[in-house]
């Protein structure tokens, strides 16, 4: 099998020649230009012959046409700081408006995807990490996510005014992703989980907004769902048109990837925890991956990190034994 047919297989619940994996992280010092974006996904893609190559660009990227201003980091192993952004009270939500696609930050993005697939093979699935429209706000107050909850609870007709100009800016993004050949998205949120949330809030605030920016992306075979932190809300998310569904298996009060796919009748990924990339043996690492392997028999699973890879703190033979679990 090729690598497509590699992942879609796995995604479909056929039998894959063997189970499709792949890792993802931020790199600080080299994620601040298209060139420069490109250039790293493909030289990290390159040196682990992952199975798809999931773009891992600056978190502020959705949010710098907002007027999200930030230092960029000259130390592999920490965020960028941020210097500026336009919320300074709950009211201020009402002030964003959505943006063009031609908004710099936004249009690097699509020149990076463009250097890149002329650089990867033909058969080399290609994902883009589009935020949730909850997150993007979340950004937009420097990740104070207290201050957003408070925002929430004291105005929340004007963050949606907000949201809406948000998800209206990233459903068209999503839709400029489709017509460039991008292959899925990897759409990611930190609030679906009752650590922040509860379901029905969760449900009844952002849904549809999710659900808009997720609806140009069916027309992608490949959409990934990243449910962020502990104590994620699986049952409430069951119904999202994704393809894969993807989360920390390894915290407290989280479903292991098997309990998961058995309620989801769906593909789920992960397998082993970040924390365990950055700090465990090889040995550990290959030991996850395996279990994981088992426990979906081959099947139905893709295999890769709980969440972001350290890769600053991540040294080359942990990552090598994630790749060579699945051999």
């Amino acid at each position: 099998m090729d690598r497509r047919q590699r992942l879609e297989a796995a995604i479909t619940g056929g039998t894959p020649d063997r189970v499709p994996v792949s890792a993802w992280g931020h790199f600080f010092t080299r994620e601040t230009s298209a060139a420069g974006l490109a250039d790293v996904m493909v030289e990290f893609f390159d040196r682990y012959d992952w199975d798809f190559l999931k773009v891992h660009a600056r978190a502020s990227y959705h949010v710098e046409g907002w007027g999200f201003s930030y230092q960029p980091s000259q130390d592999p192993a920490k965020l960028h700081v941020c210097t500026g952004h336009p919320i300074d009270s709950a009211q201020a939500w009402r002030k964003l408006k959505p943006l063009s696609l031609d908004t710099p930050a936004l249009a690097e993005q699509f020149e990076a995807l463009r250097l890149i697939r002329k650089r990867i093979a033909k058969d080399v699935p290609l994902i883009m990490t589009v935020f949730s429209p909850l997150d993007s706000a979340e950004k937009l107050v420097d990740r104070n996510a207290a201050l957003l909850k408070s925002h929430i609870e004291q105005a929340p007709d004007a963050l949606e005014q907000g949201l809406a100009a948000i998800a209206d800016t990233f459903e068209r993004f999503v839709k400029k992703l489709v017509s460039e050949g991008v292959d899925g998205i990897y759409f990611s949120t930190k609030w679906a989980n009752n650590v922040k949330l509860s379901s029905e809030q969760y449900q009844r605030l952002v849904r549809p907004f999710d659900l808009q920016v997720l609806q140009p992306a069916g027309a992608m075979w490949c959409n990934i769902l990243h449910l962020c932190e502990d104590s994620v809300q699986l049952d409430a998310m069951a119904d999202y048109p994704v393809h894969v569904f993807h989360w920390d298996s390894y915290t407290p009060n989280n479903p292991t990837l098997a309990e998961g796919q058995r309620k989801l009748g769906r593909a789920v990924g992960g397998g082993v925890d970040a924390p365990s990339l950055a700090r465990s043996t090889p040995a550990q690492i290959r030991a996850k991956a395996r279990a994981a392997i088992e426990a979906q028999q081959g099947r139905h699973l893709v295999l890769g990190p709980g969440c972001s890879v350290q890769v600053a703190t991540t040294s080359h033979e942990n990552l090598m034994a994630l790749r060579q679990s699945v051999v």
